[in-house]
């Protein structure tokens, strides 16, 4: 996978020189051969019997491999200059692109990450000047993109060609003995297994076994992102040929007579496996599709799949930015009715988080993770009982700790929010282990599973918020379902205000939450509102201080 900081700083010259010498020894390949073969036309010019015959079959095999040598070199010639003009190509559009942030105003960091300078526009931009702004960063993010995608593009390309003119003979880099620690392994031990491997053994790794290496705590996020869109790929193309042949088996069948119990159960089990297959291929391509979306809601941030699963409802763990860059990481959970097909409106809220972020505190950066790890409830029923964030606690546990194990530099500011359903399970798993965050959020809380905001571990109760909209159908939900109420003034949390709409209008335009959220995640919240709470209403009065 080629990076935005590997492409900046690519040179093809080694390409280049590698391209000469394949080009150099086609021809002399040919050249061996048109000497071998001259040498073979006078032995048999003159000299005859059974030995004769052998050595001219033997020097005609030496002729034909000489020559099918000197085609496949001049193959890779062929393949390697043309992926040094993409490289080239992508790397001058890539230049283009930073130079032009300048204009936004603005600057691109060595990770690709575009930045608005927001001082540039004066103590008081106008909107026009705000949102015209944030469109010429959006511009720039997308042509860094292009241009990353076209070096990717370009290197894919060149393997797949290379390989087969091998014939797919080139062996696989070796393992060394290295095996991927079991799930649920700590992240602290599992980034000190990663950093004691070789860049083969890792490479090695990948290639293996990418889904078992893209769904491990404690691997570095760039790393899960390039295996699991590996593993992606593969499962796709897995699924599609599955559902093809199960399909066309069903097509064979006949639903049967009330009488024929074998043959309708036959056809029951054939219809089944395709529903399923059906499910995963939906699934998988709602993944693939959002990692190609091109409305980011704002943000300028690269999306990184993080891991993921395609069975049932799915599961799926996306960040908008890299959480072991970021300053500011943010893990946002889902509530009820949630599953990987229609997670569209889920990751829109998170873009939306960072880009929030992102303009609240310039200069400081911020990943925005969608943490669907855990299969949220399908209806009230299922969301009535505790089921489904007991089942998902200890997965949130150990994917918050393998953000610390794994994020670069300074420790990050990091903040889990639940929406709905999702706030009782966050509010539940840190009632029952030290996540190691620092803000504890609740939006539209059903309840957070304890009496007080001081009954969570490794968190005070001064960085423990809640907001609810006025019109919020949830405020209708008893308390003995899933503990307090974290609007209440006895819960001890702090409250900001939430707006006066609905259960699912958080992140709409003008929400107040939205920028309760921003000053929560960028370490601002003594910025926060001050609000008065009315718990059965809670339609705020409130001022900036």
């Amino acid at each position: 996978m080629v990076t935005f900081a590997q492409l900046q700083q690519s040179t093809t010259q080694s390409l280049l020189s590698g391209a000469d010498a394949a080009r150099k020894l086609a021809r002399e390949l040919e050249q061996f051969g048109a000497e071998t073969d001259r040498l073979r036309r006078g032995l048999s010019a003159g000299w005859s019997g059974d030995d004769a015959t052998a050595a001219g079959t033997k020097l005609t095999e030496h002729v034909t491999g000489y020559r099918n040598a000197a085609t496949s070199y001049g193959r890779i010639d062929q393949i390697v200059s043309t992926l040094v003009g993409e490289m080239n190509a992508a790397k001058q559009q890539l230049e283009s692109a930073v130079s032009a942030a300048p204009s936004i105003p603005g600057r691109v960091d060595g990770n690709g990450t575009v930045y608005v300078n927001w001082e540039a526009l004066g103590p008081q931009p106008s909107a026009a000047a705000v949102a015209t702004a944030k469109q010429n960063a959006m511009k720039v993010a997308g042509w860094i993109r292009d241009a990353v995608t076209r070096a990717n593009t370009a290197d894919q390309n060149a393997a797949g060609q290379l390989s087969a003119v091998t014939g797919g003979a080139v062996p696989a880099p070796s393992t060394a003995g290295a095996t991927v620690p079991a799930e649920g392994t700590d992240p602290a031990k599992v980034k000190e297994w990663w950093d004691g491997l070789s860049q083969q053994q890792r490479e090695a790794l990948i290639a293996a076994d990418p889904k078992a290496v893209g769904g491990l705590d404690g691997v570095p996020i760039a790393v899960r992102d390039q295996a699991n869109r590996l593993a992606l790929t593969s499962e796709m193309d897995s699924v599609g040929g599955q559902l093809s042949a199960a399909r066309e088996e069903l097509s064979k069948l006949s639903p049967g007579s009330p009488h024929d119990l074998a043959s309708r159960q036959e056809y029951q089990e054939a219809a089944s496996r395709v529903r399923e297959l059906d499910q995963r291929w939906d699934n998988l391509n709602s993944v693939k599709d959002q990692l190609g979306r091109t409305d980011l809601q704002g943000s300028t941030e690269k999306l990184h799949l993080i891991d993921y699963d395609s069975a049932s409802d799915g599961k799926l763990v996306m960040s908008v930015g890299n959480p072991d860059t970021a300053d500011n990481v943010l893990t946002f959970v889902p509530g009820m009715t949630t599953d990987v097909e229609g997670i569209g409106t889920s990751m829109d809220y998170s873009l939306r988080m960072q880009a929030d972020a992102a303009a609240n505190l310039p200069g400081s950066s911020t990943a925005s993770v969608m943490w669907l790890g855990y299969d949220a409830p399908d209806g009230v029923f299922g969301a009535a009982n505790d089921n489904a964030y007991r089942a998902a606690a200890g997965d949130l546990t150990t994917f918050q700790h393998g953000l610390r194990a794994t994020h670069e530099g300074p420790a990050s500011l990091n903040t889990l929010l639940g929406h709905s359903y999702g706030s009782s399970t966050v509010g539940y798993a840190a009632s029952q282990a030290d996540l190691r965050i620092d803000n504890l959020v609740f939006v539209a809380s059903p309840g957070a599973t304890v009496d007080s905001a001081g009954d969570f571990q490794g968190i005070g109760a001064d960085h423990v918020f809640a907001t609810r909209g006025s019109d919020d159908i949830i405020r209708h939900v008893p308390e003995w379902f899933h503990g307090n109420d974290p609007v209440d003034a006895d819960f001890g949390g702090r409250v900001f205000p939430g707006g006066d709409g609905g259960h699912s209008d958080y992140w709409n335009p003008g929400n107040p939450a939205r920028e309760g959220i921003a000053d929560i995640v960028t370490g601002q919240s003594n910025q926060l509102p001050i609000t008065l709470q009315d718990p059965s209403v809670l339609r705020p009065e409130s001022v900036r201080p």
